[in-house]
């Protein structure tokens, strides 16, 4: 009974090894990468001051394939000094109207340091959802190899 179960053991952590581990390894650095990149928003966005602003402008950004455009915001710290912040994600179409109200993050002690809310959400959802989706994959692929490796021993 002890063989047949450290036998059983065995082919499963082979099975694991010949390929699906570095599938899902794979699947895990990108659902880390967006997990990674939520968790710093959530916590930048607890520790800083949440005020309104304006969209005043684009900065188009411009290549072979088209142009992307980053919104240019107009907001007021608390004590009144006035900031203008470039968005550091872009977009096509622009992500925001001319005109448009924005609710606007940056760090108390340093203004400059700015995210628009909601800035990069589908960037890290995008993935995110790729992680999960290649780990999900390397699991199938290793519940196939491991179904293979069970029938091949009862014959």
């Amino acid at each position: 009974m002890y063989n047949k179960f450290m036998t059983f053991i065995k082919r499963i952590i082979q099975s694991f090894l010949r390929g699906p581990i570095f599938v899902i390894l794979f699947g895990m650095i990108f659902f880390g990468i967006g997990g990674g990149l939520t968790y710093r928003q959530m916590v930048v966005q607890q520790n800083s001051i949440q005020v309104q602003g304006e969209v005043i402008a684009y900065m188009p950004n411009c290549d072979d394939e088209g142009c992307t455009y980053h919104s240019v915001v107009n907001f007021q710290t608390r004590d009144g000094n006035p900031i203008t912040h470039m968005s550091s994600f872009a977009s096509s179409p622009p992500a925001h109207e001319i005109g448009e109200t924005v609710t606007v993050f940056y760090a108390p002690d340093n203004p400059e340091d700015a995210f628009i809310k909601g800035e990069g959400i589908i960037f890290r959802t995008v993935f995110m959802i790729v992680g999960g989706v290649i780990i999900l994959v390397g699991f199938i692929f290793f519940s196939f190899k491991i179904r293979y490796s069970i029938l091949s021993e009862e014959k």
